[in-house]
């Protein structure tokens, strides 16, 4: 879903890729003698296959090892557990090195499928432009959690930039909708305006990915980017609730989900050590956002109802 709010902090907030672990001496001492002759390394033994399919090299296995290997001997010592290269140290399963947000984030995925299917199923005698719309963003979204799954199993360049990119294009859809709400942009006689506004919005996610691409990744703009996106969202979604609500009550919905992504927000705030190295904040917000899912879409199939029904429904909720 990476989409509405973007106070998003969470998404693109990861502009520190260098952290006090990685920099400790016994750190980086461990990782130039396991380069040596650890799994995977020239004098070492072969890599599992697991490991082998899922991208692992000689020297990320070993700062995988080391990470742990320096965890465990500060805990011992009563220290205290560090973040390296920007993560909390992560007990990897089947290759995976986040596995609770690589679950959570197929279970997004999943929840977005089921909004698509419930979309699809819903038959209409009037044409009706937004479910298009919708059915275009729960494809989109669908694609950002498959892609914040590959992220999550995996943290490499080109997994990281399909992560961002990916949440980016979700949160400008869902932009597009709400201000295309807020204007009535489908209709008819805005079809110019309409235009323009799709044409810049396709420009300005081609001037981001190329920017972000063809140079250093300005992991500061995109957080910038982002939170701007999700707020003229969230903005555009609580002005057209305002000026709906009296004719289509289910319209509490919509800013029940934004609120209630702002509050799981929260998790990120109090970022803690994984429990069991598996679970941490990041999961847990992600595992939060999974039934906010299923209201988001039953917004949609409400709207959809109430534009099928003429807006007979006048002070009623839509799906009664």
């Amino acid at each position: 879903m990476k989409l509405v709010v973007w106070t998003w902090l969470v998404l693109f907030g990861r502009c520190v890729r260098a952290s006090s672990g990685d920099r400790l001496p016994e750190f980086q001492q461990c990782v130039s003698e396991c380069k040596i002759d650890g799994a995977g390394c020239p004098n070492g033994p072969r890599l599992a296959l697991i490991l082998i399919l899922t991208g692992w090299t000689c020297e990320a296995n070993c700062r995988y090892q080391c990470t742990h290997t320096v965890t465990q001997a500060s805990i011992k010592t009563g220290g205290s557990v560090h973040q390296f290269y920007g993560k909390w140290p992560f007990a990897r399963l089947l290759g995976m090195q986040e596995p609770a947000s690589v679950l959570f984030s197929a279970l997004n995925g999943y929840a977005h499928y089921c909004g698509h299917r419930a979309i699809l199923r819903l038959s209409l005698v009037r044409s009706n432009p937004f479910k298009r719309l919708y059915l275009l963003n729960a494809r989109l979204c669908m694609f950002g959690w498959q892609c914040s799954a590959l992220f999550h199993s995996r943290d490499l360049p080109t997994t990281e930039k399909l992560d961002y990119f990916s949440a980016v294009a979700s949160l400008l859809f869902n932009a597009y909708i709400s201000i295309s709400q807020l204007f009535k942009l489908a209709d008819s006689r805005r079809k110019h305006i309409r235009r323009a506004f799709q044409l810049a919005c396709i420009l300005f996610l081609s001037i981001h990915i190329s920017y972000l691409t063809l140079w250093d990744f300005d992991y500061a703009y995109n957080m910038a980017a982002g939170i701007t996106i999700g707020m003229s969202s969230n903005l555009g979604w609580l002005l057209w609730t305002a000026l709906q609500y009296t004719r289509r009550r289910y319209a509490y919905k919509i800013v029940a989900f934004v609120v209630l992504i702002s509050c799981a927000m929260a998790l990120e705030v109090l970022d803690f050590p994984p429990i069991l190295w598996v679970l941490d904040a990041h999961a847990l917000w992600h595992a939060a956002t999974v039934p906010l899912v299923f209201l988001l879409y039953s917004f949609f199939l409400d709207d959809l109802r109430f534009e099928e029904s003429g807006g007979a429904l006048l002070g009623k909720d839509a799906s009664e």
